[in-house]
C-alpha cells in the first residue's frame, strides 16, 4: 500500500511538471507607417493569443496536433483577466514618444483565443532621428484590474528618421544702377537628408537676372549648408528701400516625399550718396600770403544727398579768414556745389602743396543715417621768393602802364582847360564890344 502511494506521488509530480500554466504569445505587431518622422502620428497593432502547454503525458482533457504532439489544456478560471501595456523603455523615449492611452483592458481570454490591441502613438515635433526603445507587457489580472502579474513582456523599437529642415540665411546690399551678386546660404538644420534641392529666385523690377535665376544643389546632408550666388543688375530708378525677392526651395526627403519652402530674400538698396571733392579755382598763394580758394562738391551717384554740410577744417598749415562751415542742404544726383573760402598760408610753410582738410556730413535719400566723409584737397603754392619776385616785376610794369595812361590824360585835361579859357575870353570880349559900342 505504501509503495502504491509513493508511485502515485511520483506520477503526480511528473504530471505537474508537464502541465504548467497556459502561455501567452504575441503573434505579430505592426505599424501603419514604417517611414516615421518627427511630428508623425501612427497606429500600432499587437495580435496575441493564449496557447496550451506541450506535454508528453496524455490526460483526459487533451487536444492532439499531429502525431506525438499533445497539448494539455489547463482548467480555466473565469476570474483570469488580461491587460496590455506599452511603455517607453528609456529616458529619451519618455521625452519624445507620446502615448494618449498606454494600456488596453482585454478582459477574459480563453486558451486558444486570439486578440488584437491598437495603440495611438505621437512622435514629438522636435524628436531627433533615433531608435527609441519601447516595451510591451501583458498582465494577468482580476475582473477589477487591481492585481497585476506580468505573464509576457517583449521589447520593441520605434525608428524615427530625421526630417530635413531647410531654411535660408542672406544679407545683401546693392547700389542703384549696379551689377553684382545676390548671395545666400541654404541650411539643412534637420536630422534627415534633403535630396534634389533646387533654389529658384523670382526676380522682378528693380532687379534683372544676369544669367539663370535657378540653381540646382542636389543633396544637403543633415547639419550642412550650401552657399549660392546669383548675378543681378539693379535699375537706375530703383527705390531706396529694402526689396523682397521671393525664393522657392524645393527638395525631397529620404522617402521621396516632395516639400517646398517659400520665403523672401531681403535686398537693401544702398542709400549712400557718392560725393567727391574738387578744386575749382585758387588765388596765387605763398607762405604768409592770403587769398581765396573755391572748392567743389560733386554728387557722382544715383542718390540725392540730404542735409549736406561742408566744412573746411583748421590746420597748422593755414589760417581760415572766412566762415569755415557752410550748410548746403540738398545736392541732387549728378550735381555740383561750389563754395569759396579765404585763407592765409602759414609763414613757416615750406612745401609746394598745401593739403586743405575738408569734411562733409550728410544723409541719404530715405535714410536717417548720418554719413561723414573727410578728405584733403591739395593746392599748389609758390615759394615766398618766387611770389615776391613775380609781384615786384608786376609792380614796375604797372607803374609804366599807369604813366603811359596818365600822360595822355594830363594832356587832354590841359587841352580842355585851355579850350575853356579861350572860350571864356571870347565870350567876354563879345559882351564888351556890344556894351561899349554905344
Amino acid at each position: 500500500m505504501k509503495k502504491n502511494k509513493i508511485w502515485a506521488i511520483i506520477c503526480l509530480n511528473f504530471l505537474l511538471l508537464n502541465t504548467a500554466v497556459a502561455d501567452v504569445r504575441v503573434d505579430s505587431y505592426y505599424m501603419d507607417d514604417y517611414y516615421i518622422e518627427a511630428g508623425d502620428e501612427l497606429t500600432m497593432y499587437f495580435k496575441f493569443h493564449r496557447v496550451p502547454i506541450t506535454s508528453l503525458v496524455g490526460l483526459q482533457e487533451k487536444v492532439t496536433y499531429g502525431a506525438g504532439d499533445t497539448k494539455i489544456i489547463q482548467a480555466e478560471s473565469p476570474e483570469d483577466y488580461y491587460m496590455v501595456k506599452i511603455t517607453p523603455d528609456s529616458e529619451m523615449s519618455e521625452k519624445y514618444i507620446l502615448l494618449s492611452n498606454s494600456q488596453k483592458k482585454i478582459g477574459h481570454l480563453s486558451v486558444g483565443e486570439n486578440w488584437g490591441s491598437k495603440f495611438e502613438v505621437k512622435i514629438a515635433q522636435d524628436a531627433p532621428a533615433a531608435t527609441y526603445d519601447m516595451i510591451l507587457k501583458i498582465y494577468k489580472t482580476d475582473p477589477e484590474y487591481e492585481s497585476e502579474e506580468v505573464v509576457f513582456q517583449e521589447p520593441f523599437e520605434i525608428s524615427v528618421r530625421g526630417v530635413p529642415q531647410i531654411d535660408l540665411d542672406a544679407v545683401n546690399k546693392m547700389s542703384i544702377g549696379s551689377t553684382g551678386d545676390l548671395t545666400l546660404r541654404v541650411n539643412n538644420k534637420g536630422g534627415g537628408v534633403a535630396k534634389d534641392v533646387k533654389v529658384d529666385l523670382d526676380l522682378s523690377t528693380p532687379f534683372t537676372p544676369v544669367g539663370s535665376s535657378m540653381e540646382y544643389i542636389g543633396t544637403i546632408e543633415p547639419g550642412a549648408s550650401v552657399s549660392l550666388s546669383f548675378m543681378v543688375s539693379v535699375s537706375a530708378t530703383a527705390e531706396v528701400k529694402t526689396h523682397n525677392v521671393p525664393v522657392t526651395i524645393s527638395y525631397k526627403d529620404d522617402n521621396g516625399t516632395p516639400s517646398t519652402v517659400s520665403t523672401n530674400l531681403g535686398v537693401q538698396i544702398d542709400s549712400t550718396p557718392e560725393l567727391a571733392f574738387g578744386l575749382d579755382q585758387v588765388d596765387e598763394l605763398a607762405p604768409g600770403v592770403s587769398g581765396n580758394v573755391i572748392l567743389t562738391i560733386s554728387n557722382e551717384g544715383f542718390v540725392d544727398a540730404k542735409f549736406l554740410k561742408f566744412t573746411l577744417q583748421e590746420s597748422e598749415d593755414y589760417e581760415i579768414h572766412s566762415i569755415n562751415e557752410i550748410y548746403v542742404g540738398n545736392l541732387d544726383s549728378d550735381d555740383i556745389e561750389t563754395d569759396e573760402f579765404s585763407i592765409r598760408i602759414a609763414d613757416g610753410f615750406n612745401e609746394q602743396q598745401v593739403p586743405l582738410k575738408v569734411k562733409l556730413t550728410y544723409k541719404g535719400e530715405g535714410s536717417d543715417t548720418t554719413y561723414t566723409k573727410e578728405s584733403e584737397v591739395n593746392i599748389s603754392i609758390k615759394s615766398r621768393a618766387e611770389y615776391d619776385a613775380k609781384h615786384q616785376t608786376n609792380g614796375t610794369d604797372d607803374t609804366i602802364v599807369m604813366a603811359l595812361i596818365a600822360i595822355p590824360a594830363l594832356f587832354i585835361v590841359l587841352l580842355v582847360i585851355w579850350f575853356v579859357y579861350k572860350l571864356f575870353g571870347f565870350v567876354t570880349s563879345f559882351i564888351n564890344r556890344k556894351l561899349f559900342a554905344r
